[in-house]
């Protein structure tokens, strides 16, 4: 073949290339349109509930025993050890447990394994902490607020010296009231933290109770 035969053989080849190319454009474009427009995206309203909600708190009827009685008997013992201690009043009949180092609690009798989810009384030794009596009530309350076994935490009453809460622990409702004292010469600094722990019907008679033993308290 000659050199113009073979120049006009290769254009064919090319000039069918690019048709080939062409057709295969159109096809594709032919098989693939643009999407079609749907209109504005909105989330789907919920139906039933309409908005977002946490599981129901199961809350456990109380234990069926009697409230705390509104006197209860105390009697003076000594906590800590030289030259940190303190003298106060605790209810008389009832069992003393130490559960940690500087904490002391006591139970209605028989003891603690029988009073679970009914009420108690917790003196703590704080001075350690060296926290102000605002500082370590605030303390306590955002360590409650932060708990995994405490729900639906409600403040009742917060004052000074004293936080008073309502919480369901362990699926029981239980009603704290808690003090801070100060000794003469620690100026706001908390030196010993009063709880008493209970249920719904023993809470005034908690109130009194807790009234008595702060008063009692005697630094040495």
């Amino acid at each position: 073949m000659s050199a113009r035969g073979l120049g006009s053989a290769t254009a064919v080849v090319v000039l069918l290339a690019l048709g080939g190319g062409v057709a295969g454009y159109a096809v594709a474009r032919a098989g693939h349109e643009p999407p079609t427009p749907i209109g504005e995206v909105r989330p789907l309203v919920a139906v039933d509930p309409a908005y977002p909600t946490d599981r129901p708190v199961l809350v456990r009827e109380d234990r069926d025993e009697p409230p705390l009685a509104d006197r209860v008997a105390l009697r003076r013992v000594v906590l800590g050890t030289p030259p940190f201690t303190v003298s106060l009043a605790v209810p008389r009949d009832w069992v003393r447990s130490d559960s940690a180092g500087g904490e002391w609690r006591w139970y209605p009798p028989p003891g603690p394994d029988a009073a679970e989810n009914l009420y108690f009384l917790r003196v703590r030794q704080v001075a350690n902490l060296f926290q102000s009596v605002p500082a370590a009530r605030a303390a306590r309350r955002s360590a409650l607020s932060t708990a995994s076994e405490v729900q639906e935490l409600e403040v009742v009453e917060e004052r000074y010296d004293g936080l008073e809460v309502s919480y369901v622990s362990e699926g029981y409702r239980r009603h704290s009231l808690e003090r801070w004292l100060t000794t003469p010469g620690s100026g706001e600094t908390a030196q010993y933290y009063l709880g008493m722990i209970g249920r719904g019907v023993d809470r005034d008679a908690m109130v009194g109770l807790l009234d008595r033993i702060a008063l009692s308290a005697e630094s040495g």
